[in-house]
């Protein structure tokens, strides 16, 4: 979990600070940057942050308020980071050092400019979590709140530096000479409270994909520039894992696990896919809490196989993504209790066995309230059970329910009008579902293997989030930033797709007010230059359009493209490539064979495709396995 990035109060007061940033506009308006809102304009002289390539400020922090904040147990660290981020920062925009100052060190008055702590005039319980302020003043600038984002925002909005992958050659800070800010003031805060994302790279796995050893403050700084936190306790997942559930209650096995049609279990202990719970058993519900209740610790909630969120929360989850609805239609529960009907079958897939979990949730949640009261059960509806339950007797859960809804065609297809209406309309029914609540989180995808489409479908999440409206939390949003990763093993996807991966962490902050559009346009010819930029912003042009034209109406990954647009991005590729690697030793083109080594591979496998007649029927691979080309 990232160290919580906000403190008490804290301003950062600098009577200047460097380089303006490339946009010739208000920088408050900044497309390309998650919009801010404006406050009050300050009354006084415009400030000269840098003059000649010189910094004309001090910075100043309080080292002890910080360390009794530190003291007291809770990881109010945002102010010692805010000030090695800016002194990092601005000193690599102008080449010089820039002071740091402690209050308890030089007297206030003896300085031109001062970092104070909980003498900024801002009330830090007005802000909301995570919110920050930044201000400038008769002799600088003040960044109170949550103040490493706040110092994030303002090196990126006046200095021009951008972020867009951890290591030397993933970041543009432009040169500073001269900067001078007139009056203005803004606050921010983000829409979602979790913004992982659900990625989190290892450090060897990243060094290999770009190419360069790093450090492990490489990557801590490129997540800390991409505001990527975890400030809630919520958590979704497989839940309880089914081999150590299995070790811990080997005597609630007949209960615990379906029973195949030749009367074994699903049960598999080296393939977690091939196990299945028999959610239409309620006995298993009362087992699943008699279980947490006799071992009621972290260690033992954890040793049954419980994802642990904390100490007042249960995770349950599984993926049933394999069972038949022929089978499940013969189970004698559900022929009993009638879970699977017309209405069910007309959802398709993802609606097949909603009753048959809507039982069974009904069940967990009540039998955890008697049993554990004041636990909160966080529920993850998946596969044959994404949409809600249909029938009235379990469209009611009790109030200790929260949802991470996994919705299976979205970003990517949310320009699709059919598929948008159901999406949204299937949120809204689950809220129903927690009495008028909203899901707190949601699981999306990307586009699994195919890289002409992962190279497009995070630019669609702000639209995602701005469809779903109220009936979407503020929790977090899982983003499938590369989770199959067959085209490349042994590689970080995620970030052979940078520009993607920075447009879901920015719209995971700036929600639907961000402009993905605007950022990666300005991203090209910041990273590749004037001519080779030209050339990649057309290819990625050539991309979403295609995407659009071909991906979108079908509602299909690993789509095959026309061979007319095969060629236009080949071409693209091969003119950037001709400019770029006249200097191989540039960062720029480091930064073109990333993002086009996967470009490639599928420009390859979709000429093999052409190559071949299309099979006649669709043919479903296992999770993580890939059909041939």
């Amino acid at each position: 979990m990232a160290t919580a990035p906000y403190t008490a109060v804290i301003a950062v007061c600098f009577s200047v600070l460097a380089t303006a940033a490339s946009f010739g506009g208000n920088p408050l308006a900044h497309p390309a940057l998650n919009p801010v809102t404006p406050l009050p304009t300050p009354s006084h002289p415009p400030v000269t942050l840098v003059s000649g390539g010189v910094p004309q400020f001090v910075l100043m922090w309080d080292s002890a308020a910080e360390r009794a904040r530190d003291a007291s147990g809770r990881e109010f660290r945002s102010v010692r980071e805010a000030v090695r981020t800016l002194r990092r920062e601005i000193g690599f925009c102008t080449g010089k050092e820039v002071e740091v100052v402690d209050t308890g060190e030089t007297p206030v008055s003896q300085l031109r400019t001062v970092i104070l702590v909980g003498a900024s005039g801002i009330d830090p319980s007005s802000l909301p979590p995570e919110g920050f302020v930044v201000t400038t003043c008769s002799n600088g600038v003040r960044i109170a709140g949550a103040t490493l984002w706040g110092a994030y925002d303002f090196i990126e909005r006046f200095l021009g530096c951008r972020y867009y992958y951890p290591g030397p050659d993933g970041s543009v800070r432009p040169s500073c000479t001269n900067l001078v800010l007139a009056p203005c003031a803004y606050t921010d805060a983000p829409r979602f409270r979790n913004r992982d994302g659900g990625f989190n790279p290892d450090l060897a796995t990243v060094s290999r994909t770009l190419g360069t050893p790093l450090v492990r403050a490489s990557i801590s700084d490129w997540r800390a520039a991409s505001r990527i936190a975890r400030t809630v306790p919520f958590s979704a997942n497989h839940s309880p894992e089914p081999r150590a559930w299995a070790a811990s209650h080997p005597e609630w096995m007949g209960l615990s696990f379906l029973r195949r049609p030749d009367g074994g279990f699903y049960y598999c202990p080296t393939n977690h896919m091939k196990n299945y719970f028999d959610v239409t058993n309620l006995d298993f519900a009362d087992a699943l809490v008699e279980g947490l209740a006799r071992d009621d610790t972290p260690e033992g909630h954890r040793r049954q196989g419980f994802t642990i969120c904390d100490a007042r929360t249960v995770v349950f989850g599984q993926c049933d993504s394999f069972r038949t609805l022929e089978e499940m239609r013969a189970n004698p529960v559900v022929k009993r209790e009638g879970l699977i009907t017309d209405a069910n079958v007309a959802l398709g897939p993802c609606g097949y066995f909603s009753d048959i979990y809507g039982r069974f949730y009904q069940r967990l949640a009540e039998r955890l309230n008697e049993r554990l009261p004041g636990r909160r059960l966080i529920l993850m509806p998946y596969a044959g059970c994404t949409y809600a339950p249909t029938q009235e007797r379990f469209r009611r859960l009790p109030d200790n329910v929260e949802l991470c809804v996994c919705l299976p065609k979205v970003p990517r297809f949310i320009r699709n009008p059919q598929v948008r209406d159901l999406m949204v309309r299937e949120l809204h029914r689950w809220t129903e579902v927690i009495g008028g609540r909203p899901v707190q989180q949601i699981w999306t995808y990307n586009a699994f293997n195919s890289p002409f489409e992962q190279a497009v479908a995070n630019e669609f999440l702000p639209e995602t989030i701005a469809a779903f409206g109220k009936d979407l939390g503020d929790t977090g949003i899982i983003v499938d930033l590369g989770l199959y990763p067959v085209t490349l093993p042994g590689q970080c996807i995620p970030f052979h797709f940078y520009y993607e991966t920075y447009c879901a962490f920015r719209a995971l902050w700036g929600g639907a007010r961000f402009n993905p559009e605007a950022a990666l346009d300005e991203h090209w010819t910041l990273f590749y230059g004037s001519e080779a930029g030209a050339h990649l912003r057309e290819l990625h042009r050539i991309l979403k359009d295609a995407f659009l034209a071909v991906s979108v109406p079908a509602t299909r990954v690993r789509s095959l493209y026309p061979v007319e647009t095969l060629d236009r991005i080949e071409a693209e590729l091969a003119a950037a490539r001709r400019i770029l690697e006249h200097d191989k030793s540039a960062p720029a083109w480091r930064r073109f064979r990333l993002m086009a080594h996967p470009l490639e591979w599928e420009l390859d496998r979709q000429r093999r495709r052409h190559a071949v007649p299309e099979p006649r029927k669709e043919v479903y691979f296992v999770a993580g396995e890939e059909p041939p080309p």
